[in-house]
């Protein structure tokens, strides 16, 4: 597990050190250096598995950035021999990354520096731009999960041929039963009446996927679903699969999209069974529910011990990080300023329009 993160000169942050939980929210606004914090661990981790002197960016991150100078903060601190760096500290091990521009390939990251035996230290990402509904899925990567989800299905099918279990605590149907059942119920926990059946051809390379309810005489394909099934299929596979395995983390962004509210709290909960099994969830969300499902669960489950959440807000002087603890009633140690606070702000605006009215 990921016990703190420490970057110099990287990005938007000259100097940063955050600790993390079993699961840790990152929350807060636009801009405001929480994807920042997902992109150097996921800059860390391909460089502990790369072979040459140099790493792919982009290949990275997911997303192309151009040239890798722009991952140097605007006003950087003096670092006698590097450019930026990202030190990790795990339970038994630390690393730190020191990377250097090379003027000679300028859309290669150098690294001076970069420790070699953290390869038991898994991480997997899905970022916010997951694959949505499609007639069919990309079948292949067998044991990895792609940041977009679009191998889910294939890995949905891929485990019951592997007879992989989840964690005991997350099988809703006993530990026995396949992996698909175990994604279809909690599925059914957090949007509620969903079945699926999954078939991969191995010869197109694709996985098709069909899902039922009670009200469906037939399984339709997943473009006539909404985009919030096709969307949670990704993140309860990915969740379900590192159950299975030790030593790893999950990092999500934006777990809430395309979910109603009710969805969006039952996913947290989720996200807070998982760290309960074992697996580190590193999430990024602007949705209170998500926060409150995961507190909500942490108390029932004698777990908040094992649980951070960060708000980022942008400042004239730079960016402020406020950490909240969650005690063991599921409450929060703070509440800053712009912390979910809209609803309580646009219900006073609400409050002045119907005084104003009924003085007319």
């Amino acid at each position: 597990m990921i016990k703190t993160i420490e970057m110099k000169n990287f990005k938007c942050f000259d100097c940063l050190q955050l600790s993390l939980a079993g699961l840790t929210i990152l929350a807060g606004g636009n801009a405001a250096g929480k994807s920042t914090v997902m992109q150097a661990l996921l800059l860390a981790n391909a460089t502990a598995r790369e072979k040459e002197d140099s790493v792919d960016v982009s290949e990275a991150l997911g997303i192309a950035v151009g040239s890798p100078r722009a991952l140097i903060s605007q006003n950087p601190t003096a670092l006698s021999d590097r450019d930026f760096s990202i030190n990790i500290q795990w339970n038994k091990t630390e690393g730190l990354f020191a990377y250097k521009i090379d003027k000679l390939k300028p859309l290669k990251l150098m690294y001076a520096q970069s420790p070699k035996d953290v390869q038991n230290e898994q991480i997997f990402y899905l970022n916010a731009e997951r694959l949505g509904p499609r007639i069919s899925y990309p079948a292949g990567v067998d044991e990895d999960i792609l940041s977009n989800g679009a191998n889910a299905a294939f890995l949905i099918d891929r485990a019951d041929m592997q007879q992989r279990k989840v964690h005991e605590c997350l099988a809703l149907d006993g530990e026995k039963s396949k992996f698909s059942i175990q994604v279809e119920n909690w599925m059914n926990a957090i949007v509620g009446d969903i079945n699926f059946s999954v078939t991969t051809d191995y010869v197109k390379a694709s996985t098709d996927i069909r899902y039922g309810n009670e009200m469906a005489e037939e399984p339709v394909l997943p473009t006539m679903t909404g985009f919030g099934i096709s969307y949670i299929l990704s993140i309860v596979t990915a969740g379900l699969w590192c159950s299975s395995m030790d030593n790893v983390s999950l990092m999500i962004e934006n777990p809430e999209a395309h979910l109603h509210p009710a969805a969006q709290s039952r996913m947290g909960k989720f996200l807070e069974c998982l760290a309960y099994a074992g697996v580190q969830v590193i999430v990024e969300t602007h949705s209170e529910h998500i926060i409150d499902g995961a507190r909500i669960q942490a108390a029932i489950m004698e777990h908040t011990d094992n649980m951070q959440i960060y708000f980022f807000e942008k400042e004239k002087e730079g960016i402020q990080i406020i950490k909240i603890d969650v005690d063991k009633n599921g409450e929060l140690s703070e509440w800053p300023k712009g912390f979910f606070d809209q609803k309580g702000e646009d219900l006073r605006d609400l409050f002045k329009i119907r005084r104003k009215n009924a003085g007319n």
